[in-house]
């Protein structure tokens, strides 16, 4: 195959046309300079999709998945914003939690709504898929499950921000599984789920319905 027929192969324009487009669907990239969507962008393509997709096992996809957020605090950047106080809140490296649900975003739009690489495929790896939780789903987990399940909430972060850690992220899914799995909503099987149902909620007021 030649170089040319290479670049315009019209599958791997599919492919980064829909990660572009799931980078597009998250509202952490409006945070991050100017450069990271397109550093991002260029990551997911060339190195961490294709690993993904013929990943085998939850074990595989979790290693995959850790180097990604670890090469995102180390490379993306928040940028420096002006609140509306008028203070000034200067850029910093993104935080593991932000870097986290950018990429969950992500992957929901590549394998779990358009089905990359191929259905049967992105039906094993949706599986293994994380809850995109953003700051106001982590306030309803936590007023819904902090009195059963209080271990989980002693260090609980307010923000989406404030999820510096590895460890916090991982305590974050635990608590979105615990909730599934006690909820046992019928709309609600799988954590990628979780957001699409609980964004909607939250959104129209109707937090008692949660």
């Amino acid at each position: 195959m030649s170089k040319e027929s290479e670049v315009c192969n019209p599958e791997e324009i599919r492919v980064k046309n829909i990660i572009q487009m799931g980078l597009n669907f998250s509202s952490m990239i409006r945070l991050f300079e100017k450069d990271s969507k397109k550093n991002l962008w260029n990551k997911i393509v060339s190195d961490v999709a294709p690993k993904i997709f013929k990943a085998q096992s939850r074990e595989e996809f979790d290693q995959i998945y850790r180097e990604f957020c670890d090469w995102g605090t180390e490379h993306i950047v928040l940028a420096q914003k002006k609140k509306r106080n008028g203070s000034i809140k200067k850029k910093k490296p993104a935080s593991y939690g932000q870097i986290a649900k950018t990429f969950n975003v992500t992957l929901k739009v590549a394998i779990y709504y358009c089905h990359l690489p191929d259905y049967q495929k992105s039906e094993n790896i949706l599986k293994w898929l994380h809850a995109g939780v953003d700051t106001r789903m982590m306030a309803m987990l936590k007023k819904k499950l902090e009195k059963k399940h209080p271990e989980y909430f002693q260090d609980w972060p307010k923000t989406v921000e404030a999820v510096d850690n590895e460890k916090k992220y991982l305590d974050l899914q635990k608590v979105v599984g615990i909730f599934i799995e006690e909820k046992q909503d019928k709309n609600l099987r799988l954590p990628v789920q979780f957001d699409d149902v609980y964004w909607y909620k939250i959104k129209q007021k109707l937090e008692r319905d949660c």
